[in-house]
């Protein structure tokens, strides 16, 4: 996370012109410095997210925002990365054949090995509601909608 302070050099360096201000013009041309091609009308959504005062430009505080908001998504954007390699991990000891899905006898195998009796019928239910396309397999993204509804 950035300090307050490293936040002060790197807000003078995209106000060009140093009037205390970022306009679409320099932050367009300091995220272009950084390799990203963003065009005028991301760049102003960018400061209309923080635009505080609604002035159309971007003050220090308003510049703190953006940055700690980008912090916030890059961390959530993290944790869902994480929590998708899990879910990945567990529906690939499901997938015990490989292929990328998972029957309902893979399901059953491994969930007995696990002492998890669970009744047919019920089993079936799950199933079935998971299997969203009802080709009679759950892929991973059926797999992870399974588990976020059961957690």
């Amino acid at each position: 996370m950035a300090t307050r302070e490293n936040l002060k050099g790197v807000f003078k360096k995209f106000d060009a012109d140093g009037n205390g201000y970022v306009c679409v013009e320099e932050l367009r041309k300091c995220f272009q410095s950084l390799g990203q091609d963003i065009s005028m009308a991301e760049v102003q959504d960018i400061i209309n997210s923080t635009d505080f005062d609604k002035d159309g430009k971007m003050n220090f505080e308003e510049f703190v925002a953006m940055v700690r908001l980008e912090e916030m998504k890059e961390k959530q954007e993290n944790r869902e990365a994480k929590l998708d390699l899990e879910f990945r991990k567990v529906f690939k000891e499901f997938d015990t054949n490989g292929d990328g899905t998972v029957t309902i006898d893979e399901l059953k195998s491994v969930l007995q090995k696990m002492n998890e009796n669970i009744p047919d019928e019920e089993l079936q239910k799950m199933f079935q509601e998971s299997d969203i396309d009802g080709d009679g397999r759950i892929t991973f993204e059926e797999f992870k909608t399974m588990i976020e509804i059961r957690d």
